[in-house]
């Protein structure tokens, strides 16, 4: 008996592959996120994202906020030093658990967080202005419902959100 030969694939078909032009466009919205953010003195949008992820929910230690943004505890810690060192994050102790911190927004980082997110809208804006209004919302519409996934399934894929 011969074995049965199979050829590799052939190359991504990138106009049509779904994975492809998800990454391809999220590159590009990262790219310019990452600049808007340098222009406000970040070291790019995982910083902006940090800063929003504080003022968005309750107080929480380091460690629950890497878990909520997907990273593993080095990474965050070493975000949040150089956070706190421009000013615009300290971190105070834990008084239930004095091992832990619990990082907070100054209100420079508070500023700092407003004009990136204004800057971020005006680029996200020139980015998708190929789109009329109705695309831009189906836009999100479609990506909300595939980030959140089906009902039942399992949504938590791990990995970094920034």
């Amino acid at each position: 008996m011969r074995a049965k030969t199979v050829s590799a694939p052939g190359p991504v078909d990138a106009p049509t592959d779904l994975t492809w032009l998800l990454h391809r466009g999220a590159q590009r919205l990262r790219a310019a996120l990452d600049e808007v953010a340098r222009a406000h003195g970040l070291a790019g949008v995982r910083d902006w994202i940090a800063l929003s992820a504080l003022l968005a929910g309750p107080r929480r230690t380091q460690l629950a906020l890497a878990h909520a943004l997907g990273l593993d505890k080095t990474t965050l810690t070493s975000l949040l030093g150089r956070l706190e060192d421009s000013g615009l994050v300290v971190r105070r102790l834990d008084p239930r658990d004095r091992r832990a911190r619990i990082p907070e927004i100054t209100e420079t980082g508070w500023r700092t967080q407003a004009a990136v997110a204004d800057a971020r809208d005006r680029a996200q804006a020139e980015l998708l202005g190929a789109f009329s209004a109705t695309e831009q919302a189906l836009l999100r519409d479609l990506l909300t419902r595939l980030a959140a996934g089906q009902p039942g399934s399992c949504t938590d894929t791990g990995g970094s959100c920034i």
